[in-house]
């Protein structure tokens, strides 16, 4: 069976097409988990009216992202999962494509497929991105990760105290041994509107103090993980969160200097450093968004 995890805070305007997107799916057993968290406009309501057999409902006071998600992954019950918020779409029909690469693996062994997904917004500035542009590769990111259950023992709990549950699946992604496959198919709607807890066409100042609090995932990574890393694993982590530092000081002549970082995770680290180069990457956002 499938899993779908989903955390959801204030999402009565789209939540019904989240869970349209996934019940309509035949080619395997599925269920979704939907963890309200403390929504006040009426979400959980509307999961409710629904009706929906496969559907889920838990609610709690409001504990956060992070722990919300690690409450679907607790209270789940399937063999593979994936991710979504309540305000994207998954593609049905690309479902089976994503899981089926796990399903090949032995449910020891931690494995998870990346697809793409494809931006849609009321905005034309950020409507129609397919991403990551490289059309052999998935995307490195929650809502585009399916996963088996081998995998999600390893990456949860997320802690809770982490500003989105992104950041740390990835950093498991890169540094724990796990099985990845591409399927670069795009899998996932994602919507961008006003109210994304990560905001786009914000202010220089809070764009650089959200990057910021997304960062500290590698701190409880190294943490809880630092002992399982070889030693060029932790060189690696250590420098590309050194680059998160100089672009958080704004430090933009240091940043292209840092070894062991990919050319281009240092470029998209400098077009945030400075209000001046934010400015530009927003001008250019599609050129500039993904890889």
């Amino acid at each position: 069976m499938i899993s779908f995890l989903m955390s959801v805070k204030n999402e009565a305007r789209y939540i019904k097409d989240a869970l349209d997107s996934i019940v309509c799916i035949a080619s395997s057993p599925i269920e979704v988990i939907v963890v309200d968290d403390g929504s006040n406009d009426g979400t959980p309501e509307v999961v409710e009216s629904l009706g929906y057999s496969s559907v889920k409902l838990f609610r709690t006071a409001g504990i956060g992202k992070a722990a919300a998600f690690s409450l679907a992954f607790e209270k789940a019950a399937g063999d593979y999962f994936i991710l979504i918020a309540g305000d994207d779409c998954i593609v049905p029909d690309v479902v089976e494509a994503r899981v089926s690469p796990l399903r090949q693996v032995a449910v020891s062994e931690p494995a998870l497929s990346l697809c793409k997904l494809q931006s849609f917004s009321e905005s034309k500035k950020y409507d129609g991105m397919i991403l990551p542009k490289n059309k052999s590769l998935g995307l490195e990111s929650g809502g585009c990760m399916a996963f088996n259950k081998a995998f999600g023992r390893l990456a949860f709990p997320i802690p809770a105290m982490l500003a989105n549950e992104d950041s740390w699946l990835v950093l498991h992604a890169r540094f724990s041994r796990v099985a990845k496959f591409q399927v670069p198919l795009i899998g996932l709607f994602y919507r961008i509107h006003s109210e994304n807890s990560y905001r786009r066409g914000a202010s220089f100042d809070v764009v650089n103090s959200q990057m910021w609090a997304r960062q500290k995932a590698a701190f409880y990574f190294i943490e809880e993980h630092g002992e399982s890393l070889s030693g060029e694993q932790r060189r690696k982590l250590l420098f590309e969160f050194s680059v998160h530092v100089l672009r958080y000081l704004g430090a933009s002549s240091l940043i292209l200097l840092v070894p062991c970082v990919p050319f281009m995770s240092k470029i998209k680290a400098l077009f945030h450093s400075k209000a001046s180069l934010y400015f530009f990457r927003e001008k250019f956002y599609k050129f500039f968004s993904g890889r």
